[in-house]
């Protein structure tokens, strides 16, 4: 075989590109840290770096969601805790009011404090988020979701429905509560009312009765209608049955006595052989600065008697009692919410760390197998050099000579 001129120069300058290109191949790897640049290097390298990268910047966009629910929440709990103060302070004047040597300069004083109390719970019902969303206004967080009418009546204006995030691929939390349950439907003071002429009732045990309310007062009736039914005898006796007819309870009966019945006390005037009836009234829900604006009233009027106004304060500490208990449920949520948000992010966290070594593994190199490639690459390209250095001066008249 003859080895022309060009074939020398050929081969060694082929010999010196391929070392050049794998020398910089090797230190372009040390600089970036990365295996591999485009999708011919590696194909399936490079699927597997780019199904990781995005499974890597969606947890990224849960860990933003997760800094956003927690500051949501946290802002809300803020304010419950605030509003359940206010409760509390003005629960403790309706408390001091209900005082019978109570001038009423003293309770004009007291309806003051308590208007102060109620602007102070308005404006925190119509609070706004960081981001300038009315926090209790549902799905209406553009909308002011308390109001007061020309009337003086409150009333709620957002909707039911709650916004959520999403802080992992299965996983979606509730970052606000709609006031509507919060504030707004807060049973208050559950009664009974005598039907008939000669039969008194009064609520005599709250917490007794609020249980029998409970569980026996029926929507689905056209009456919550209770018999009171007196028997002549040796000695006369009483039975009392519900809207169907069963009997509940019986005892003897003295005219003018007084029948203790599941937190009620009914009083008949009559001898016995008559009937009375009584009825659960209908359940009401009401706005609890509504409840306030009562009392306030009641506070204001000279008018009343003692009785009245207790029965007044009664219904307003029953209602604000009620509310209280609303927003401690409340409160409780937000806690359990959090719990469940830190317990995801730390899930987050590791399945983040994990797809983070899984990417390295796949697309970053090993700096030391690099080095030692570099190394390696540097010594051919030498060798390279020589060799060509030395062939290109070798000529016919070297070989005579």
């Amino acid at each position: 075989m003859r080895i022309t001129t060009n074939m020398m120069y050929n081969r060694g300058l082929s010999s010196l590109s391929a070392a050049t290109e794998r020398q910089n191949t090797a230190y372009e790897q040390l600089y970036s840290g990365n295996k591999f640049k485009t999708a011919g290097q590696d194909p399936s390298g490079m699927g597997q770096k780019m199904a990781l990268t995005k499974e890597i910047d969606l947890f990224q966009q849960y860990s933003v969601n997760g800094s956003l629910l927690e500051n949501s929440l946290g802002h809300e709990e803020t304010i419950l805790t605030s509003i359940n103060e206010a409760m509390l302070s003005a629960q403790t004047l309706m408390q001091k009011s209900n005082d019978s040597a109570l001038s009423q300069a003293d309770r004009e004083s007291v309806a003051k404090e308590l208007e102060g109390l109620q602007q102070q719970m308005f404006d925190l019902m119509n609070s706004r988020n960081s981001q300038g969303e009315y926090i209790f206004g549902g799905n209406q967080s553009k909308n002011q979701p308390f109001v007061k009418d020309v009337d003086g009546n409150y009333a709620f204006q957002g909707d039911t429905g709650q916004r959520e995030i999403q802080v992992s691929p299965t996983v979606r939390i509730p970052a606000n509560d709609s006031g509507q349950d919060l504030f707004e439907t807060i049973p208050t003071r559950r009664t009974a009312s005598a039907d008939t002429a000669n039969i008194q009732v009064k609520v005599s045990d709250q917490g007794q009765f609020d249980n029998f309310y409970r569980t026996r007062y029926d929507s689905a009736l056209a009456s919550n209608k209770y018999t009171v039914t007196t028997v002549a005898g040796t000695p006369d006796s009483y039975q009392i049955t519900d809207p169907g007819g069963t009997v509940l309870q019986n005892g003897d009966y003295v005219a003018g006595g007084e029948i203790n019945f599941n937190g009620l006390t009914l009083s008949l005037d009559q001898v016995a052989g008559t009937v009375q009836e009584f009825s659960l009234d209908k359940p009401k829900n009401d706005n609890i600065l509504n409840g306030i604006s009562d009392f306030i009233d009641a506070l204001r009027d000279p008018s009343l008697s003692n009785g009245d106004f207790q029965l007044k304060a009664q219904d307003a500490q029953i209602h604000l009692g009620n509310a209280r208990q609303r927003v401690d449920t409340g409160i409780g949520s937000l806690g359990g919410r959090m719990n469940s948000l830190e317990q995801v992010m730390s899930s987050n966290t590791g399945l983040d760390t994990l797809n983070q070594q899984a990417r390295a593994k796949v697309s970053e190199i090993d700096l030391y197998e690099v080095i030692s490639a570099l190394s390696k690459e540097n010594a051919a390209m030498s060798a390279s050099q020589q060799a060509f250095s030395n062939i290109s001066k070798l000529t016919l008249f070297d070989y005579i000579r």
